[in-house]
């Protein structure tokens, strides 16, 4: 590709030093697969928390800001921290069911507790990596995946009716909305080419909020009394730890550090054809840890690698750290202005669940994708028998009524179930002899 535009090859070098015309439009393509998901992300956890409107726009102003600040971290390391690698950090989905389920039982000062944890347990996997890797063979990894995109679905319903308890609630008006959203998004993604399937989810939710605007959906009363500029206060959400809140996002911050391992090998891959050395994979764990605890203090949520700016760099072969830090230099900007916050917290819940369901749908896909080349009949059995007893007990809580109180939300917690399940059944059922081949072929290869 690089040669059939032009004979500057500073695009497809690392620290290639492009000019700002070449720089703009490609990192506005990763500005746009980015952006919905780091706004919607706070969204669902604050409205799961029941904060103010004031709470809610300084949650998705810190998790723009810890967008930009993971990201450059990634690009220019501190001595051990940063993968040096072309990758977009975010606040990730991989951690949205748990926390609103955290955040609806002890707050937002639990939210970030369990967020503290989470943290420390990246950091301690960011040294240890090659020795905890071989315990989540695919099927794992895509049995947990597979049971975050199913536990994703309820929520995303429940935003296209327009919001759990909101007024309204299940209107023809939401549905309307979410409707037009969705498939203003289908189009934008199956129909067309380049920056308009890039930015096929930005345009749904403008296409979404002018319709809702148009209905007089939307109050605009909270930009006003929104600044110009906040600066991060320390602690402002409090810290409060809960047992079952720690065992849960141990779970799934292994998970995520594992869609970090896939995600820096698919930008490797993709970007140099080569897979990651160790030292790229350890230091974007590291890095992902300690944006993610600097985020507890500070009110943003835990970051992930966003798989989307992977498919970017793997179709336009462009890895100059300068265009993804263009991208993350915009973010930055974007999170240190309330004002924006505060637009983006008018938008409808029709729109972000219109918006974000086609997305849950994809988590769910890139579940079953890791699963299917390592699915024997052993295999098999462990992740069908694992997502049953996850999500059944999830969609029938009062099945579990005879257990201890303080165990219900671990029992109906989906994704920690079926993870936990899944890598204590594959450590104690014996392998097939074609697993055991397979998985000896390789460690010789590593």
């Amino acid at each position: 590709m690089a040669n059939n535009i032009n004979t500057d090859n500073s695009l497809f070098t690392y620290e290639g030093k492009p000019s700002v015309a070449r720089i703009i439009p490609i990192s506005l393509q990763h500005v746009m697969a980015m952006f919905v998901g780091t706004v919607t992300v706070p969204m669902v956890v604050a409205n799961a928390c029941g904060v103010s409107d004031a709470e809610r726009q300084l949650l998705i102003q810190f998790a723009l800001l810890m967008a930009g600040i993971s990201t450059l971290i990634q690009l220019y390391p501190i001595k051990m921290f940063g993968a040096r690698v072309p990758t977009v950090f975010s606040v990730g989905f991989t951690f949205v069911p748990t926390l609103t389920a955290i955040g609806a039982q002890y707050g937002l000062s639990g939210v970030f507790g369990a967020q503290i944890i989470a943290g420390i347990v990246t950091l301690i996997m960011g040294f240890g990596i090659k020795y905890i890797r071989k315990f989540f063979p695919p099927f794992v990894t895509g049995t947990i995946i597979l049971a975050i995109g199913l536990s994703l679905y309820p929520i995303a319903i429940k935003y296209m009716a327009g919001g759990e308890g909101s007024e309204g609630f299940g209107s023809l008006q939401n549905w309307i909305i979410a409707g037009v959203t969705l498939i203003t998004v289908i189009i934008c993604n199956m129909c067309c080419t380049g920056y308009v399937q890039l930015a096929g989810i930005v345009i749904g939710v403008v296409v979404g909020y002018a319709v809702s605007l148009f209905m007089g959906n939307i109050d605009f009363s909270g930009i006003v009394d929104a600044g110009w500029l906040t600066i991060p206060v320390p602690f402002r959400f409090g810290i409060s730890f809960s047992p079952t809140a720690v065992v849960a996002i141990v779970l799934l911050t292994v998970v995520n550090v594992m869609q970090t391992v896939g995600d820096i090998t698919g930008t490797t891959v993709g970007g140099y054809g080569r897979e990651p050395k160790s030292e790229e994979l350890s230091g974007g764990i590291l890095a992902s840890g300690v944006v993610t605890l600097l985020g507890a203090c500070f009110g943003g949520l835990p970051v992930s690698t966003y798989s989307q700016n992977v498919g970017i760099v793997s179709m336009t072969k462009v890895v100059n750290r300068r265009v993804i830090g263009a991208a993350a230099g915009f973010m930055l900007i974007l999170g240190l202005v309330p004002k924006f916050s505060a637009l983006m917290s008018t938008m409808p819940k029709a729109v972000i669940g219109g918006a974000t369901v086609i997305v849950f749908g994809m988590i769910t896909i890139t579940g079953v994708r890791l699963m299917k080349e390592d699915l024997s009949f052993r295999n098999g059995t462990i992740a069908g028998l694992s997502l049953a007893l996850g999500l059944g007990a999830s969609m029938a809580p009062a099945a579990i009524s005879g257990f201890p109180e303080g165990m219900h939300m671990f029992l109906t917690e989906p994704i920690l179930v079926s993870g936990l399940m899944a890598l204590v059944l594959n450590l104690v059922v014996p392998k097939d002899p074609e697993d055991e081949a397979q998985a000896d072929m390789e460690a010789q290869t590593e």
